[in-house]
């Protein structure tokens, strides 16, 4: 079945326009901007056709920008064309494939009107699948949920829209909140389940669901242990995500979410029980005798697709931080004093648009905290991706225009926007040096290097601080003192007039160059509200009923964050009730 839900996917037979094209017989070399550094392809032609394409110089995202340069190449040399289908959740990359190797293909004499035209299509046929389980959304919660229904008895099939696995969890830094004796024994931190239910219903302004809060803070341990069997492996130390308020965040040791997404997407091609349709977009949901029993599709090439369900349908769609007409209908709460429909999102955007929350109360589904949305500092200016330096960790100061640090950069993520907000230009530089990167080449736990992120215009770098302060235009002695002022604060000598508390096995002094500087923005990051489930992951209904045959999991959801999301709260909860849901359905 694997094979056949693969080829729906790619149902449009691709027939090449470009029989006769004559090359000048070589290898042409072209390189261009690509998502986090520049990209160099090698285009080998013969006289006829399109031999290889390799690219020999790329930094892109593991499991998003990897994944499009791998697809796109072998698509030019099927086709041989470059009218070809860009990979749907990284386009950004696609398209910079495309440049390049039309630079290449130019330098080689090719026709370049007959390769960018459009190739003939075969028309998509309407399919109809059964199954025990269809999971709507193939992002971390998606795929937990997938993966635990398998080890529970049930055939799956995952409904992806876009062309590749992962959802927002694939562009996170992967920090996943639990208490864990163990790692946080080792490293001398003292926490509690019951001091991570308290921070995190306090950190949420009080208004999270006590039952949905206690359930995940309980059971969060749990989950990285059941990651831990399929594959993942974690760094032996806990870190504290920006917006944490404690040292308990766990990090994969490759980098970022995508790691949990490479592991689950093997798990997946291993098991029989579980199958993907890929560039496949739910649009409604079935029903029958009031119990939800499958989902209403369309397939790439606008080719209806019905997947029906025996057992359960989970709804694991994301939030919808990437749909302006319902962030400007529900910001109401916290950020109501602000357009957030100006700012940018750190989700991918044609996956946080809100699609299971309509679907569902479309048939009756309650809905709760839908004005709680959050908005993240680590925005980039321009687009609100998270994107080069990271405002996670330690060894950091966050100052504005001028050079003063205005807010403790430990403090909730809420504080931490609206500091921004006050500021002139409401931006920011984080500034780092040598401590978080010891080299140019040094590759940082997203996979980045500060050699691409100045080569890209993302980052200045300068050799010390008097001259990072020339090239940004800040007053280098405000500057210079907020360097001293932070590391007095490290050292112990002084109490931060702004809040910030060192931790002596995690902060050290930033002394020595180079230094680096990274603009930032806030940025729509999170939408805490969603479906209204119960601690079962059942979805219920405007009555307060189960809608039976219905479950949901991750930002899709509603009630666990309150109205403010604690940083490494999102993979924990994505995990812990995605394994939930999965367990629950397979029922």
């Amino acid at each position: 079945m694997k094979k056949s839900i693969l080829a729906l996917a790619m149902s449009a037979v691709m027939l090449p326009c470009t029989l006769g094209m004559a090359y000048t017989p070589g290898t042409y070399e072209a390189t261009t901007t690509g998502h986090n550094a520049p990209i160099t392809l090698a285009v080998t032609v013969d006289e006829n056709s399109i031999t290889a394409v390799d690219v020999t110089v790329e930094n892109e995202t593991i499991g998003v920008g990897k994944v499009a340069l791998e697809t796109m190449t072998k698509r030019i040399i099927d086709e041989q064309s470059l009218a070809v289908d860009v990979l749907s959740g990284a386009s950004v990359t696609s398209y910079a494939v495309l440049r390049a190797a039309g630079d290449a293909l130019q330098q080689a004499g090719g026709d370049m009107e007959a390769l960018k035209a459009a190739p003939v299509k075969e028309a998509a046929q309407d399919a109809v699948y059964e199954t025990d389980v269809v999971v709507v959304g193939g992002g971390g919660a998606g795929l937990a949920a997938a993966i635990s229904a398998a080890q529970n008895g049930a055939k799956v099939i995952v409904v992806e829209k876009l062309d590749i696995l992962g959802g927002s969890t694939n562009v996170s830094e992967g920090a996943l909140n639990a208490v864990d004796p163990v790692r946080q024994g080792a490293q001398g931190i003292e926490d509690s389940v019951e001091k991570f239910i308290t921070q995190t219903y306090e950190g949420g302004h009080k208004v999270g669901d006590m039952e949905l809060i206690s359930y995940m803070c309980n059971n969060s341990m749990a989950a990285i242990e059941w990651m831990e069997s399929l594959g993942v492996t974690f760094k032996p130390e806990c870190g504290t995500a920006t917006g944490a308020l404690w040292q308990r965040s766990h990090y994969p040791t490759t980098p970022s979410g995508n790691s949990y997404i490479r592991v689950y997407e093997n798990v997946i091609a291993n098991d029989a029980n579980i199958d993907v349709l890929y560039g496949t977009e739910a649009k409604s949901l079935i029903t029958e005798d009031g119990k939800v029993t499958g989902v209403n599709a369309v397939g790439k090439e606008g080719n209806a697709v019905t997947v029906k369900a025996s057992k359960g349908v989970i709804l694991a769609t994301g939030g919808f931080g990437a749909n302006k007409a319902l962030l400007k209908e529900y910001n109401t709460g916290v950020w109501a004093h602000v357009d957030v429909t100006t700012l940018g999102c750190t989700n991918m955007a044609k996956s946080a648009t809100g699609a299971g929350i309509e679907m569902a109360t479309a048939i009756g589904a309650d809905v709760t905290g839908m004005s709680d949305i959050q908005l993240h500092p680590c925005g980039t200016p321009g687009t609100g991706l998270m994107e080069n330096i990271r405002t996670s960790g330690r060894n950091r100061i966050f100052v504005n225009i001028y050079g003063d640090r205005f807010v403790n950069e430990g403090a909730a993520r809420d504080t931490l926007a609206q500091a921004i907000f006050d500021q002139d230009q409401q931006t920011y530089y984080v500034v780092v040096n040598s401590v978080r990167y010891p080299s140019r080449d040094y590759v940082d736990n997203n996979g980045a290097t500060i050699a691409n992120m100045v080569a890209q215009g993302s980052v200045i770098e300068a050799d010390t601080l008097a001259e990072l302060a020339e090239k940004t235009g800040m007053d280098a002695a405000k500057l210079q003192a907020s360097v001293d002022n932070y590391n007095a604060v490290v050292r112990g000598e002084v109490e931060d007039a702004l809040g910030f508390q060192a931790n002596n096995k995690a902060d050290v002094e930033m002394t020595e160059g180079p230094w680096y500087a990274c603009k930032k923005v806030p940025t729509v990051h999170h939408t805490m509200g969603g479906l209204k489930i119960n601690v079962n992951t059942e979805v219920l209904g405007t009555d307060g009923n189960v809608i039976p045959g219905l479950f949901a999991c991750g930002e899709v959801t509603g009630g666990i964050h309150g109205s403010n999301r604690l940083g490494g709260n999102a993979i924990a909860d994505c995990m812990t009730f995605g394994r939930l849901a999965g367990i629950n359905a397979a029922k």
